[in-house]
C-alpha cells in the first residue's frame, strides 16, 4: 500500500523561508505526518532545537503532500508507517526523489522510529544501514570491549525492542567526528528508550555514540553516520516521544547538540556549532553563587542539583517585618509579601531554558527585565536600597515582565503567561509533574513554551526596559518550588549566538 501525497501549502506561521545561497542558515524539511510515536511533539521539539541553534530555517511537510527534497540543504525524516512488507510506502517517485536527493550531495536526518518503516525500500535500507528489522533481514552491529564495533551476522541476534523508558549512560564511541567533538565522553541520558537488535545491510557506518544493554547485554549503538553516493545521513536512535507522556530526554542539551550538529554536518559535511550550542548554566547545581536572595525566602540546594524555595517566618529582627503577634491588616501583608531570587548579572536579548515543578496551591513566576530587583514586592525600606528608590511602587510584574508558573485551574493567567500582557494557552502543563520551560525574550517579542508547546507570545511594552536580571518568585507565605536544569543562551544585537562557532 502507499500513501498518496498531494501538494499542500505550509502556513507561513509554521515555517520559515527558504533563506538565499548567501544566507549563512541552511534549509531544512521535516517529513511527518505518521508515527507510531508523538510525531507532533518530536516535529516541535526538533525544529525548537534546529532554528534555536541559530544554523536552520525550517519548513515542515506534513502528509499527504509532495515534497521538493531539492530545494532543501537537509531533509529530517519523522516519519513511520510501520515496520511490516504490508506497511504503507510513500508513492514510487517521491521514494526516488528521496533517494537520488541524497545519491547527489543531499543531507538526511533519520529521527529515531523513522528507521522502522519502508521494509521493502531498498535505496532507504541501504541508506540508513540499521533499521527495525528482523535478524533474518540481515546483520547487526554491537559494541564491546574498548569501544569496539562487532558485526552480528544474519540470523543471529536478538530482534529490534525496548524495554520501558529509563535513565542510562551514552558513551561517546569517536570522539574525534565533529558531531561529537567537544562533548563529554558520557553521560546520563534521562527517560529514553534503549532500542536494542536493529538489523540492515549495516555496511559503511560509522558509530558514534552507544548504550548498554541490559536486554541485549551489549552495546547498541545510539548515533551513526553513513556516506550514500555524494549525500550523508546521519541517523539518531534516541528522541523517544509517546502520548500523554512527559519527554525529558528532549531538554538533555548533549542530545540536542547530536541532532543540530548531525543535521548540520548532514547539510555540508562539517560542524561549526559548539558542543554546547551557546547554553550556559545560569544555575551551577551546587550553590547561589551569581544570585542574590530578596525578602524572606529560603532557597536551598537538593541533591542532583534541584534548587528549591520555600518561604520563611518573618522574624522580629527583621529590618521590614513588625514582630507577632500582628493584626488583620498585617497579617495579609505577611501572607502576600512576595520573595524573590535574582540574578546578579543583568541580561539583554536571551533564550532561557529552566524545569520546575510547583507545589499544590503555589504561586510562582519567572521575572524579567526588572531592574528594581523586586524592591518594593518584598516590602524593602528605600534606605537600605536607595539606588531602588527611585522604582514605582508596584510589583516586578509590572516593572519588567513576569512569566507565570502557578497551580490551579480556572486562573486567568495560568502557568506560562505573560502576566497582565498575554494569558497561556492551557494543555501543554502537566499538574503534579516536573514540566520544562524555554523563554525566549527579545526586544519585539516574548516566546514562552511549555514542554515543547508555544502557550504566549507578546510583544510587550515599548516604554518598559530592554534589559535586566532573571528572578525566580516566591509568590506567598504557602509557595514552594522546585527549579532544575537552569540554562541561558545569550544573543549579541545582531541576534546571533554570544558564542565561538567551531570551523
Amino acid at each position: 500500500m502507499r500513501i498518496p501525497f498531494t501538494p499542500v501549502l505550509i502556513a507561513a506561521a509554521l515555517c520559515a523561508p527558504i533563506h538565499a545561497a548567501t544566507d549563512t542558515k541552511l534549509s531544512a524539511l521535516i517529513v511527518d505526518g505518521a508515527n507510531n510515536h508523538d510525531w507532533a511533539a518530536a516535529t516541535r521539539a526538533i525544529r525548537n532545537i534546529l532554528e534555536g541553534a541559530g544554523r536552520f530555517t525550517i519548513d515542515v511537510c506534513t502528509e499527504p503532500c509532495k515534497p521538493d527534497f531539492a530545494r532543501y540543504n537537509v531533509v529530517i525524516d519523522n516519519f513511520n508507517s510501520g515496520f511490516t512488507p504490508r506497511s504503507p510506502r510513500w508513492p514510487r517517485a517521491t521514494e526516488d526523489a528521496l533517494s537520488r536527493y541524497v545519491r547527489s550531495g543531499g543531507g538526511l536526518v533519520v529521527y529515531h522510529a523513522a528507521n522502522n518503516a519502508f521494509h521493502d525500500w531498498a535505496a532507504f535500507n541501504d541508506m540508513v544501514g540499521l533499521l527495525w528489522r528482523d535478524p533474518s533481514f540481515g546483520p547487526g552491529l554491537g559494541i564491546g570491549p574498548r569501544d569496539k564495533v562487532f558485526l552480528i551476522p544474519k540470523g543471529a541476534g536478538l530482534p529490534p525492542g525496548h524495554g520501558p523508558r529509563h535513565d542510562f549512560e551514552i558513551f561517546v564511541r569517536d570522539a574525534n567526528n565533529p558531531i561529537t567533538r567537544g562533548l563529554p565522553p558520557h553521560w546520563l541520558h534521562p527517560s529514553e528508550q534503549l532500542t536494542h537488535g536493529q538489523h540492515g545491510p549495516a555496511r559503511g557506518l560509522t558509530v558514534l555514540t552507544y548504550a548498554f544493554s541490559e536486554i541485549s547485554r551489549q552495546g547498541e549503538p545510539m548515533d551513526w553516520t553513513h556516506n550514500y553516493g555524494n549525500g550523508r545521513v546521519y541517523v539518531t536512535m534516541l528522541g523517544h516521544t509517546w502520548k500523554d507522556e512527559p519527554n525529558p530526554n528532549l531538554d538533555d542539551v548533549n542530545f540536542q547538540a547530536l541532532l543540530a550538529r548531525g543535521a548540520e554536518w548532514a547539510a555540508t559535511g562539517k560542524v561549526t556549532l559548539p558542543p554546547d550550542l551557546g547554553w550556559k548554566p545560569l544555575f551551577n547545581g551546587k550553590n547561589l553563587d551569581g544570585w542574590e536572595s530578596r525578602g524572606e525566602g529560603v532557597w536551598s540546594v537538593l541533591p542532583g542539583g534541584i534548587l528549591a524555595g520555600e518561604r520563611a517566618h518573618p522574624h522580629p529582627s527583621s529590618p521590614f517585618e513588625t514582630p507577632w503577634p500582628v493584626d488583620a491588616k498585617q497579617y495579609r501583608s505577611w501572607l502576600y509579601r512576595q520573595s524573590w531570587l535574582y540574578t546578579k548579572k543583568e541580561f539583554d536579548e536571551f533564550d532561557l531554558h529552566l524545569e520546575y515543578w510547583v507545589a499544590p496551591g503555589s504561586n510562582s513566576g519567572v521575572s524579567l527585565r526588572d531592574r528594581s530587583r523586586a524592591h518594593h514586592a518584598i516590602g524593602e525600606p528605600d534606605s537600605l536600597r536607595p539606588d531602588l528608590a527611585g522604582f514605582p511602587a508596584t510589583t516586578p510584574a509590572h516593572i519588567g515582565y513576569e512569566i507565570q508558573i502557578i497551580d490551579g485551574t480556572g486562573e486567568k493567567y495560568p502557568s506560562g503567561s505573560i502576566y497582565t500582557f498575554q494569558a497561556a494557552k492551557t494543555g501543554a502543563e502537566r499538574r503534579g509533574e516536573w514540566n520544562s520551560m524555554d523563554i525566549l525574550s527579545r526586544h519585539g517579542l516574548i516566546t514562552v513554551r511549555i514542554n515543547g508547546e508555544v502557550v504566549a507570545q507578546h510583544p510587550g511594552d515599548p516604554a518598559r526596559s530592554k534589559t535586566g536580571p532573571i528572578g525566580l518568585q516566591l509568590h506567598d507565605q504557602f509557595t514552594t518550588i522546585l527549579f532544575r536544569n537552569i540554562r541561558i543562551r545569550e544573543l549579541n544585537r545582531s541576534g546571533q549566538h554570544l558564542t565561538q562557532r567551531r570551523s
